[in-house]
């Protein structure tokens, strides 16, 4: 195909240039680091562009909907006298305003020599991401750095399949006719440079305030930039994995960069230049006049509300989708990314309704109830399924990614219609009351959606899910319904030391609750663990989620059940690191990276969660332990990083983040919910009607 027959334009025209570059289709596609430092978008429903930092540079840009990545990341390369340096590879640091989403990025030569700054912002009304560049001579002069820029497309969610071609943008041509450059357009300076990328309805358009000197496109591994400069000069390549390198002439020491997004080539490259002729300071102060807004509108806690509550209260608020409203993704990120090619297109930027419901209660924590209804109505609309369940995760518009059945999942839609008093949801409600009735306890994958069995904080779920349906049943007058949602929450609160706890295990010599059960706890079982496959008794997996019994009101703070098992999780799941307390998921995971210096690639060592550490500080603060409680409080704000983000898991020795995945949605929602049920004296998100049940039972 005719490289001008690639774009249907009248305003863009892709340069002929030396063609078709080879080394085709380029090197297989990884995605970024999955730990991010800034996570950011405008609050705006026109932006439909959500942005990712992470090693210095721009990582994901996800694009129109926030589970639909399109760039691998975007980066600075300077050569000086002292040879070609990569951005990535420079010592860096991360400031962030404290009530919006703005990251400045300092990236200093490990000569010292000169810095990048580069701040970071969506546009705050078109599909475009401004960079605001600044080039810091520290020794020398501007003239002695030359500055190259490196973009490497992923469009539509993956990194095969991309087109990229250099272009011509005339930013006055008439009418409806085509732009023939030198002829209708009067000055040269009207026409500007681009790249585009592009793969089916999604294009990416690259442009700057700056002229450029060279540019060229290419496929990713095969060369393109050396001491020399540029080489090759390709204009074209395309269906594979493909990359763009521009030589700045950064004559001036500040400059913008913008990415602008749309179905085609010509809406990309109108978005990205239309947002550059806009003034940068006025865009930078409406994006975070939108975020500062916000923070105003929340709970302040009577001036107990802190830096790291406001963040994470503007993160939860950045992973909601804006054409599907209510749909929350997990995180702005791939897990392992570096490891990852096409093959793990969903990342964590999917919808879990277990991390959409601890998102959820976060923003009824911080007084953003329109958030939660938002959330509670996606759930029922989109994720429900026929027979009352709902699905594992999801991408925004519904479509199912793993379809299994977490009864956890089934539970936590009717506590939240619950809490919002949604009766009007109640024949959905009704359905996943009656869909537990007929599957529970008994739950085909427990809350690490592993494995199957009887899990005590699947059950916590489950009883105190029947007992909020029950009231709402009562409310409106279906006595029949509360009774017998009543009678088997009842019952199963009975049985859950019968289904769960051992008294035959070998971590104690006291009872313990296992972390997945036969339903005969006592008696040998083996169960797989899906991260590297390997195989235990199940009297040999302990986990702390029988704290939930505590959390929901299932179950008292000094029942000896709980006691006995808190002892054996000190024991053989608690860590010590340098920024506090913190828990594997269980005995023997295998979901993290071997060592430090190793990736994770399917099996591996499970590291410590924050989320825990958050869990285990609810729990004290129901035992009447707040000074525990705030030192777990204290422990997961030093977990997270220079850009204010809570990781999934940190490592021990640190205490910092692993390469897994930061932010995490739960971790950030753990810790809201912690702050404000420190602030308020009570495990904010333990129900009153189940509270009132059972500890009349005790």
């Amino acid at each position: 195909m005719p490289i001008e027959e690639t774009v249907r334009a009248r305003k863009l025209i892709p340069c002929s240039g030396r063609g078709v570059a080879p080394m085709w289709p380029g090197k297989n596609p990884t995605w970024s680091y999955g730990k991010k430092v800034g996570v950011g978008t405008a609050l705006s429903r026109e932006s439909l562009v959500w942005f990712t930092l992470e090693g210095g540079a721009l990582t994901e840009v996800y694009y129109p909907t926030v589970d639909c990545p399109n760039l691998k990341e975007l980066k600075f390369f300077v050569l000086s006298p002292d040879g070609l340096e990569d951005e990535s590879r420079m010592e860096q640091r991360v400031q962030c305003q404290e009530r919006s989403l703005l990251f400045t990025q300092l990236n200093t030569s490990k000569s010292g020599k000169f810095r990048l700054r580069k701040t970071t912002i969506a546009h705050p009304r078109k599909s475009a991401v401004l960079i605001r560049v600044q080039l810091e001579a520290i020794v020398g002069k501007l003239s002695d750095y030359r500055v190259f820029l490196y973009v490497n497309p992923h469009i539509n969610n993956s990194g095969l399949g991309d087109t990229i071609f250099r272009a011509k943008y005339c930013l006055d041509s008439q009418g409806g006719e085509r732009c023939v450059f030198g002829k209708k357009c009067i000055e040269p300076s009207e026409v500007r440079d681009c790249l585009v990328a592009q793969e089916n309805d999604i294009a990416m358009a690259l442009v700057t305030t700056v002229p450029w000197r060279k540019a060229a496109v290419g496929y990713a591994g095969a060369g393109g930039l050396s001491e020399r400069g540029i080489e090759g000069e390709y204009s074209y390549a395309g269906a594979g994995n493909v990359e763009g390198i521009v030589e700045l002439a950064a004559d001036r020491s500040e400059f913008t960069v913008a990415l602008g997004f749309g179905p085609d080539a010509e809406e990309a490259a109108e978005v990205a230049f239309s947002s550059l002729a806009a003034d940068w300071k006025e865009l930078e102060r409406e994006y975070c006049r939108q975020w500062e807004a916000y923070c105003r509108s929340l709970d302040d806690l009577k001036g107990d509300a802190t830096p790291l509550y406001y963040r994470s209260a503007m993160v939860l608020r950045t992973l909601e989708d804006k054409l599907h409203p209510g749909a929350m993704v997990a995180s702005l990120s791939i897990p392992w990314g570096e490891a990852c090619g096409d093959w793990n297109c969903g990342g964590y930027h999917l919808v879990w309704v277990r991390d959409l419901y601890h998102v959820a209660m976060a923003f009824l924590a911080v007084g953003d109830r329109a958030s939660a209804n938002r959330a509670l109505d996606y759930m029922i609309g989109c994720l429900q399924k026929e027979d009352g369940s709902f699905k594992q995760n999801a991408w925004v518009d519904g479509r199912i990614y793993w379809d299994n059945v977490q009864m956890d999942q089934v539970a936590f839609p009717l506590l939240l219609g619950w809490r919002l008093k949604r009766k009007d949801l109640y024949p959905q409600l009704k359905k996943a009351g009656d869909y537990l009735l007929a599957h529970g306890p008994y739950s085909a994958q427990e809350r690490w959606e592993e494995n199957g069995g009887y899990s005590p904080s699947t059950m916590a779920a489950e009883i105190a899910a029947l007992v909020c349906l029950a009231e709402i049943a009562d409310e409106l007058g279906k006595e029949k319904d509360a009774q017998r949602y009543l009678k088997a929450a009842d019952s199963w609160r009975e049985q859950i030391e019968a289904l769960c706890l051992t008294t035959a295990g070998p971590l104690a010599d006291h009872p313990y609750y296992l972390r997945v059960s036969s339903g005969e706890p006592n008696k040998s079982a083996v169960v797989e663990l899906a991260n590297g496959h390997a195989r235990y008794d199940q009297r040999e997996l302990i986990d702390a989620g029988f704290l939930e019994l505590v959390r929901y009101g299932v179950k008292a703070a000094d029942d000896p059940a709980i006691l006995h098992s808190l002892a054996a999780v000190d024991r053989y799941l608690g860590v010590d690191t340098p920024c506090g307390r913190s828990f594997y998921r269980y005995t023997h995971d295998g979901y993290g990276e071997p060592a430090e210096d190793q990736i994770y690639r399917g099996a591996g060592k499970g590291r410590l969660w924050p989320v825990l550490t958050g869990e285990r500080g609810h729990f004290e603060l129901a035992a009447g332990n707040k000074e525990e409680a705030k030192r777990a409080l204290f422990a997961m704000e030093r977990f997270a990083n220079q850009g204010g983000l809570i990781p999934e898991q940190v490592w021990e020795r640190t205490g910092k983040g692993t390469g897994s995945a930061t932010p995490l949605a739960w971790s950030h929602a753990e810790y809201i919910r912690l702050l404000v049920s420190i602030a308020h004296g009570r495990v904010y998100d333990c129900p009153p009607p189940v509270l009132r049940r059972y500890r009349k039972a005790e």
